[in-house]
């Protein structure tokens, strides 16, 4: 004779309640019980199996529902982590990536993934400086909780660059380094900046910076922006997952078309997508 069935453990089981629910429940209360902050591990699948007394596919059952409502995330090959919640972003609202995200409670981080002096070019994103213009170009990963969310392609005049300590040993130095923070420190005030939104598949190497499957769904968003003299101070491509970052507008209908009936929209091309 073969050895009784394990009975589920640690489990609140209402009737009707699926195994894999019950699962999924406990699940939820540990993330709370514990404390657990976005981007942090869950145990593994052996280990939720052993707490709860269930299978594997009862474990991974659970989790996938918990993936699907968006309170876990399942990274191949590095286990099951606790989500992020989605970035709501409001426009007109200028921040920094870092000022955004401590505005929300997270971490931000970043890695350097190449850094390098560019000369502005009609056929680029660093084509919105006057052709010509040394630039200082660099690629970074964007963290929120140690979750890479981003990757940022930013542009700035190199003469500036140097001036604020936007550089290669800083960058690669200090994880935390936000440009908009040097920016300030250097007594460049920011007031208005211009983006283009995009959705887009990720390509390949972006896919692969972001540790996600080719063809993933993201924002890609160009921003230009000015200081208090009317000078273009950094263009930054900005690709974001899809899923984690939540655009929000306010439309207000005119004053002086309130009889229109709707709301008073102007579309115009994107010219710089049009050039790639």
């Amino acid at each position: 004779m073969g050895l009784p069935p394990r009975r589920p453990r640690n489990l609140a089981r209402r009737p009707g309640l699926t195994l894999y629910g019950a699962v999924r429940e406990a699940i939820e209360r540990l993330i709370t019980d514990s404390q657990l902050k976005p981007g942090d591990a869950l145990p593994t699948e052996a280990e939720l199996q052993e707490r709860f007394g269930v299978s594997r596919a009862t474990v991974r059952q659970a989790l996938a529902e918990l993936d699907r409502a968006g309170v876990v995330e399942r990274r191949q090959g590095r286990g099951t982590f606790v989500a992020l919640p989605v970035m709501e972003r409001e426009l007109p609202e200028l921040t920094g990536f870092t000022e955004h995200l401590q505005s929300r409670g997270m971490r931000a981080s970043s890695r350097l993934v190449d850094c390098s002096v560019a000369i502005a070019d009609e056929g680029s994103d660093s084509g919105h400086f006057p052709v010509g213009t040394p630039l200082f170009k660099a690629r970074r990963v964007r963290y929120a909780n140690d979750f890479a969310v981003g990757v940022h392609t930013v542009y700035v005049p190199l003469a500036m660059a140097q001036r604020i300590g936007f550089t290669e040993e800083v960058l690669r130095r200090d994880e935390t380094a936000s440009l908009y923070a040097l920016m300030t420190r250097a007594g460049i005030r920011l007031t208005w900046a211009e983006e283009h939104l995009r959705a887009r598949a990720a390509d390949r190497e972006e896919s692969q910076l972001l540790g996600v499957r080719p063809a993933t769904p993201v924002m890609s968003v160009l921003r230009k922006t000015h200081d208090d003299t009317g000078d273009l101070v950094e263009v930054v491509r900005a690709v974001y997952l899809g899923d984690k970052y939540d655009y929000v507008v306010h439309l207000d209908r005119l004053a002086g078309r309130a009889g229109a009936g709707g709301l008073v929209t102007a579309v115009t091309p994107n010219r710089e997508e049009e050039r790639k």
